[in-house]
């Protein structure tokens, strides 16, 4: 299962910040990826998300910790390139990317009143095949019975709900 955490996760995986019941499911999640049980992945844009964090001790916290968790392989399309010229005359190649990766999707769930950020990590979780998308937002969690059935293969869930889930599919076997 490809689990998908939003940038509150990803970040409290780090920063340790959630409520207790829901830091100690994290836990377990986290165990259920060292197991081989789940993938979790996220997005460069938690990466862009916790850059703007005011307090620079969080962020270079955040930053140094980055590697603990993959990015998703679609979370950005290159659309062309645009030809630079340095200073010794060499010509680069750079980039010109979207950070939409599925348009159709960004467009129906802003339409159900997401923020712009909000809805690339449902894109972006989306896009990427993840079968659940693990939050503690209330933009999300307000707004679940929507979302899913806009993205029907992707369940919303908190962390104590997903271990719950992984609980039951473990006695279950």
């Amino acid at each position: 299962m490809r689990v998908y955490y939003d940038n509150v996760i990803a970040s409290g995986l780090i920063a340790r910040d959630l409520a207790p019941e829901e830091l100690a499911a994290l836990r377990e999640i986290e165990a259920a990826h060292q197991a081989g049980t789940i993938k979790r992945v996220t997005s460069r844009e938690s990466w862009r998300e916790q850059e703007r964090t005011r307090d620079a001790a969080r962020r270079a916290q955040l930053e140094a910790a980055r590697e603990l968790v993959s990015v998703v392989q679609a979370d950005h399309r290159v659309l062309g390139f645009e030809n630079l010229v340095g200073p010794s005359g060499t010509i680069a190649a750079n980039p010109i990317v979207s950070d939409l990766v599925d348009e159709s999707i960004f467009a129906d769930v802003t339409s159900l009143g997401l923020k712009s950020a909000d809805a690339r990590h449902f894109m972006y979780a989306a896009a990427n095949n993840c079968q659940r998308f693990v939050t503690l937002d209330p933009d999300f969690l307000d707004r679940r019975s929507l979302l899913e059935n806009r993205c029907p293969s992707l369940r919303i869930v908190k962390p104590s709900e997903l271990v719950e889930e992984l609980r039951r599919a473990t006695n279950q076997r």
